[in-house]
């Protein structure tokens, strides 16, 4: 690569946002003091530091990487089928689909709660099985950030200490797994939860500075579009979504695919099982799922704005000179990861001194943000589903947190020695979505059978496991090895083996437990309602109050704010819902050509920036106050020492299947 990118200045900005962090991280780790804190945050996390702290941890270094791969290959037309799927999504969210459930069960994590509905054994067998594939997953995040952070600044592929030749690369993945993990073992999952807010609010401020930067300087509308309509092949317009079958990947069905999975996977994704189980009550966890859709909609321009203007420079005549000197400085990387780089390769070329090194501190605050949470969340797993069972005494305290400090030590130890050997053969989305068919895709069918069927056994779950890994460690086997064998790419990509998957995990599953023919199981129990509601707690009632106010997902529990909220963000959605139907008929009967296209998409690019702009002063300002809450409730709150994940305390018999329990006669007789 060439000479460093980043100023005085810039290192300054980086420096400045780095001391921010930590300060906000040490804070929260001096009011840890018990498991459920390090675990859940002691369950009093609002709904809007919900938002911003889960979100920044599936933004990530490695998502906003994947997200400018998304919009550099597929142009627009990926963000004309979100908005088909993300109202989806949205109702998946106000429902409380899974999530409301699952905090229920005061669960703290998920093997938790598959010991509870199921049986220990199977406990221990999943939780081998996710962090299997977690790790996989979790493994490329630091090479994937190593050359990110390489590209941005400028660093050379090697360095000399001491008259030896060190590679840039190793060092670089080495800190990015150092660097979140002492964020980490300070105080688990307070400190992540106070540090992702204020990396959430930093990020989306950022993030507002930056696009109305790109706005007022290098946005030239009409060349951008000038090079996305050559840009795509036949079949593959960046502009025009009714002639883009043909893109790669990214197409209608990578969206409508992801539709399946999000509604299938909500409550089998472990890196998010500790923001699930955070919330101060179900309902609060509910909106704070529902929030983080409108927040990351608003995101999406960031990534778009630096998509596009990348591509302009690229592609454009009058950046040749430019997008050559960017070709021939990327030729110093493997030739296998100049697709994650590109667009960061020319951030320096876009942004005035000062900015780079604003962008950098966002790539920081993602790497630190998801970093965070996957160490924590496959750590936790390690700990306390895989090594504990085998322990016939509980551990105390102290020895218990430092017991998992030491596995979240383990996870970076394995994902460092994962990623100096990892080679990219496809996009970092496609690699997920290879990687989810090994734990996600039958683990979605256990988990959702396990909240919502009384009649799921633990039979129907092993066998669903094993059968559905089994199908997708073959894939693994045949995607590695199908280039060699062949000289072909193999014929099917990641995101339709994940839906076969899906389809055949739950046929697995509804088949064994019909077969099985077991006693009904006691949901009622598992979930405190009814005559084992907790005292003093007041019943769910989840049937809307109005027919009209079902398409909005309000019910009897929804207060004034609550159905304002609902009001104001499924409502969007289903405004962009009709547009993009009315589009469809348009597009499909007029054929208006890739000019009409760009004057729309022109349009939508301000009203994201608009919707950016108004989501960080909202959810910013309500986080600042739930910010205020947590830390008072945390400092005020007895802590139960006895919540430390295990069965026992939240009742074992429950993870016995009942026909019938019965009520007491004062019960009965009112």
């Amino acid at each position: 690569m060439r000479a460093m990118h980043m100023t005085l200045i810039d290192w300054a900005v980086v420096a400045s946002v780095m001391t921010l962090f930590i300060t906000m991280a040490v804070i929260g780790s001096r009011l840890t003091r018990s498991v459920s804190d390090y675990l859940v945050a002691g369950r009093c996390a609002g709904r809007y530091m919900l938002t911003m702290a889960s979100g920044m941890e599936w933004i990530g270094a490695i998502n906003i990487v994947a997200m400018f791969q998304i919009f550099y290959t597929g142009g627009m037309p990926c963000m004309w089928w979100m908005m088909l799927s993300t109202p989806f999504v949205v109702y998946m969210c106000v429902s409380g689909w899974g999530v409301y459930r699952f905090r229920e069960t005061r669960s703290m994590t998920i093997a938790q709660f598959l010991e509870t509905r199921y049986s220990r054994k199977l406990r221990l067998m999943a939780g081998i099985l996710s962090w299997l594939a977690g790790m996989i997953n979790f493994g490329i995040f630091p090479a994937v950030s190593a050359r990110l952070f390489m590209s941005i600044i400028g660093l050379p592929e090697h360095f000399l200490v001491g008259g030896l030749q060190c590679s840039t690369f190793v060092a670089l993945t080495g800190l990015m797994v150092l660097v979140p993990l002492g964020f980490i073992v300070m105080g688990g999952h307070t400190s992540v939860m106070v540090s992702n807010f204020m990396q959430g609010l930093f990020t989306n401020v950022a993030a507002v500075v930056i696009v109305a930067v790109l706005f007022f300087t290098v946005f030239d509308w009409n060349a951008i579009v000038q090079c996305l309509s050559t840009g795509g092949g036949e079949e593959a317009s960046l502009l025009d979504p009714i002639h883009a079958s043909g893109t790669k990947d990214f197409n209608f069905w990578y969206f409508i695919i992801g539709i399946v999975g999000a509604w299938y996977c909500a409550m089998s994704n472990v890196p998010s099982q500790a923001f699930l189980g955070s919330g101060k009550t179900a309902h609060e966890q509910r909106m704070g799922y529902l929030l983080g859709q409108i927040s990351w909609q608003g995101l999406l321009v960031f990534f778009m704005m630096i998509a596009l203007c990348a591509f302009k420079l690229m592609h454009h005549p009058a950046d040749a000179a430019m997008a050559a000197q960017i070709t021939e400085a990327m030729k110093s990387v493997p030739s296998n990861v100049h697709d994650q780089i590109r667009v960061t390769a020319t951030l320096p070329a876009l942004l005035p001194v000062g900015l780079v090194g604003l962008f950098c501190a966002i790539m920081m605050a993602a790497l630190i943000s998801s970093h965070n949470g996957f160490m924590h969340a496959w750590g936790g797993v390690l700990l306390q589903d895989i090594i504990l069972p085998f322990r016939m005494q509980p551990l105390g305290t102290q020895a218990h947190l430092w017991a998992l400090r030491g596995a979240i030590a383990t996870v970076g130890l394995v994902a460092f020695v994962y990623s100096l050997f990892w080679k990219p053969n496809q996009s970092i989305l496609m690699y997920f979505a290879m990687v989810n068919n090994v734990w996600l895709g039958p683990a979605g069918a256990v988990m959702l059978g396990g909240l919502y069927w009384k009649k799921g056994t633990t039979r129907a779950a092993v066998t669903t496991l094993v059968c559905g890994a089994a199908l997708g460690i073959a894939y693994i086997v045949l995607r590695w090895g199908w280039t060699g064998w062949t000289g072909h790419e193999f014929p099917v990509n990641s995101q339709w083996v994940f839906l076969l998957t899906i389809l055949f995990s739950v046929a697995v599953y509804v088949v064994v437990s019909c077969l099985d023919n077991q006693p009904a199981f006691n949901i009622d129990k598992m979930l405190y309602r009814g005559f084992y509601a907790a005292k003093g707690e007041p019943l769910p009632r989840l049937v809307p109050t109005r027919w009209w106010e079902t398409i909005f997902g309000i019910t009897p529990m929804f207060n004034r704010r609550d159905r304002l909220t609902a009001y104001l963000i499924v409502g969007y959605f289903l405004a962009w819902l009709g547009v993009f139907a009315a589009g469809m008929v348009y597009g499909l009967l007029a054929d208006p050509g890739q000019w009409a296209w760009a004057k729309f998409w022109h349009v939508y690019l301000y009203i994201s920036f608009v919707l950016l702009v108004g989501t960080t002063l909202w959810l910013g300002i309500g986080g600042l106050r739930d910010l205020r809450n947590l830390l008072r409730s945390l400092r005020s709150t007895e802590r139960d020492f006895s919540d430390d994940g295990s069965v026992m305390h939240a009742g074992a018999a429950i993870s016995k299947p009942l026909v019938r329990e019965p009520l007491p006669e004062a019960v009965e007789a009112k």
